[in-house]
């Protein structure tokens, strides 16, 4: 098969480091390890206004963060095994263009960069026009995500959002939607979920 692979949270841990710094920064208080998520900035409206939301998760992907990701134990021996099946790997980020050094160099360190025939980061000037310049747009993510899909003719893509998983399967894309706190209310025809890499491993037969 021809597999496209999210990079956060699918590969990469990002949501736990991200909210722990966001919780730091704001004296927010976190609840358990295994249930922190995105879902949860969506209850901190009456804390931290959106817009300084915005401004924070700029300033934080504008440093160091990307370099400073764990990788999701199991990936990497994963990706081997599915690469030596004869299977096609894609990475496919929503992170903007202008990160493809820190983001290419990372997965050169977590030596997974030579699995992948490409990895696609979106384009420069691909935004909305409408939606507010600087935040996280997953409809606009998801349509990039669905063209990038049928440009690359994928077989199935590895996810973990809500909008895009369910708009990769609208698109008739098998997904398999990586178990988060924050997408467990998806389900549906074409979405598969999965716990971890050892889980798709064997779903995948590899």
């Amino acid at each position: 098969m021809r597999i496209g692979v999210d990079l956060d949270d699918v590969i990469a841990v990002c949501a736990v480091p991200y909210l722990r710094r966001f919780a730091q920064e704001y004296k927010v208080e976190l609840p358990d390890e295994k249930e922190i998520g995105w879902h949860l900035l969506r209850e901190m409206d009456t804390h931290v206004s959106a817009e300084e939301r915005d401004r924070f998760r700029i300033k934080l992907y504008d440093g160091t963060f990307f370099s400073e990701l764990d990788i999701y134990k199991d990936c990497p021996a994963v990706l081997e095994r599915l690469v030596q099946k004869g299977h096609e790997i894609f990475f496919v980020t929503a992170r903007a263009e202008r990160r493809r050094m820190i983001t290419e160099t990372w997965l050169r360190e977590k030596r997974i960069l030579d699995y992948a025939k490409a990895v696609h980061l979106k384009p420069v000037g691909d935004f909305r026009p409408e939606y507010p310049r600087g935040r996280y747009d997953p409809a606009g993510s998801a349509d990039y995500k669905v063209r990038l899909a049928k440009e690359l003719e994928l077989d199935a893509f590895c996810e973990d959002d809500t909008v895009i998983s369910r708009t990769l399967a609208r698109a008739g894309v098998r997904v398999f939607l990586f178990d988060q706190p924050w997408n467990r209310d998806v389900s549906g025809e074409r979405i598969t979920r999965v716990v971890g890499w050892t889980d798709l491993a064997e779903k995948l037969g590899v």
